[in-house]
């Protein structure tokens, strides 16, 4: 067995442990971060040089703070640094599986539409299946309507925006898990309350930006093929309104691969062979995200230790609405500028815990500025991926999403005050 395959095997069992600590926690959580470090350590070989730059920056300043910690007799939370993003990135594992059986595929032969309709197929249908299998959708669309491997700015504008509108709601992105993680507590049908109303509102912000375009080519979207997608969102709903103390993370752990693999043994011809390869050859492709987050660990115990040296200082005095607008606007403009959101998710989360905030009201706003930020931002991950596999300039998604990114921070700062004034007095 060789190393990358080695890694997704962990990988697997992290997923396992993720499930059977959700359902008796009676087995430690720490199990789930030695599989996941496991892994990170055998794939770190294989991350990209901008992963490798900020993450070397994450483990600089974690051990920073962890050494100023013990030099002010401040005991370091080793089980943050081994632990505190494992559930998230069993989530993440499981969430890959989805791929498997979820794929907006086209007819063969099939026509692209056109125009307005075009538009609005296009948009819904990387937001819908985005929500679900992620960045994987894009690039399925992507090749599909581009022209010569290129896109126009139309094209571009729908893919991306679509795309990271789902972050505003989806329980499958790492978004919301981020957001889970470093906000416990945080209701999930209250995210929605706040969520569901963003994404709604990019995703018209958008079609009415392009839906005048009558050139506009798109991909042709089959209610039917939303069928699984919807069915495991519902799951996923209904399960933690049974069991609310279960972790929404470890359900997704749970049903995620097992809805897929019941699905892939009944269809695929040879299932075993099938799942083996994603295990040892597609799990493992997650080793920029893996890395990240077991970095983000180690900075969020450096910090934790560094925060308690300073004998608890706050940038707040409490977390309300106002509080929320002014850490949007921080983490958004920082996102722009390259920081990565679980940098900022991690940091903060560490940094506001103490004054026990409202967790639905902390985990949207940590959301929001993912979705808004990595659609907006030139350097994350979706644009440097659009740059490098469509021909995009560096600039153009700043220039293109501006605006956009303007009048979804206001509204988000509108929804987070809301929520503050009519849920929370």
């Amino acid at each position: 067995m060789n190393r990358r395959a080695a890694a997704g095997w962990l990988l697997s069992a992290a997923i396992v442990a993720a499930v059977v600590h959700t359902l008796t926690p009676a087995l430690p959580k720490t199990v789930i971060g030695l599989l996941t470090w496991g892994a990170g350590l055998l794939l770190i070989a294989d991350i990209s040089p901008q992963s490798r730059r900020q993450i070397l920056i994450l483990m600089a300043v974690g051990a920073i703070g962890i050494g100023w910690g013990l030099s002010h007799q401040i005991q370091p939370d080793w089980r943050m640094m081994l632990s505190g993003n494992a559930l998230l990135l069993s989530m993440l594992a499981a969430v890959s599986f989805l791929r498997l059986i979820t794929r907006p595929d086209t007819q063969t032969g099939e026509r692209l539409p056109s125009g307005r309709r075009a538009v609005w197929s296009t948009l819904l249908g990387v937001h819908l299946f985005g929500a679900v299998i992620n960045l994987s959708s894009v690039f399925i669309m992507g090749d599909r309507i581009s022209r010569k491997g290129r896109l126009n700015q139309a094209q571009t504008v729908i893919l991306t925006r679509g795309f990271t509108a789902a972050a505003f709601w989806s329980p499958f992105f790492a978004a919301m898990a981020a957001a889970l993680t470093y906000a416990p507590g945080a209701s999930l049908p209250q995210i929605w309350l706040m969520g569901i109303p963003l994404a709604v509102a990019a995703l018209m912000l958008t079609a009415l930006g392009c839906q005048h375009n009558q050139q506009f080519t798109g991909y042709p979207m089959h209610p039917e093929a939303l069928v699984l997608p919807g069915i495991l969102a519902i799951c996923v709903l209904l399960l933690h309104q049974w069991h609310s103390d279960w972790h929404i993370l470890g359900i997704i752990a749970l049903l995620a691969p097992g809805l897929s693999l019941s699905v892939l043994f009944l269809r695929h011809p040879q299932p075993s062979s099938r799942a083996r390869q994603h295990i040892a050859k597609d799990l493992p492709g997650m080793q920029n995200e893996l890395t990240l987050f077991l970095a983000a660990g180690v900075m969020a115990a450096g910090l934790n230790a560094v925060f308690a040296a300073f004998g608890g200082w706050l940038p707040f005095d409490q977390f309300n609405g106002k509080e929320a607008a002014l850490v949007l606007l921080f983490m958004v403009v920082t996102s722009i500028l390259g920081v990565h959101p679980v940098i900022n998710i991690a940091a903060l989360g560490t940094l506001l815990a103490p004054l026990n905030p409202d967790p639905s009201l902390l985990a949207m706003t940590f959301i929001a500025s993912w979705a808004i930020g990595t659609g907006t931002s030139p350097f994350s991950g979706i644009n440097l991926a659009m740059q490098g596999r469509y021909a995009q300039q560096s600039g153009d998604s700043l220039k293109w999403n501006g605006l956009y990114g303007v009048v979804m921070v206001l509204l988000s700062i509108l929804v987070l005050n809301l929520y503050d004034i009519y849920l929370l007095h």
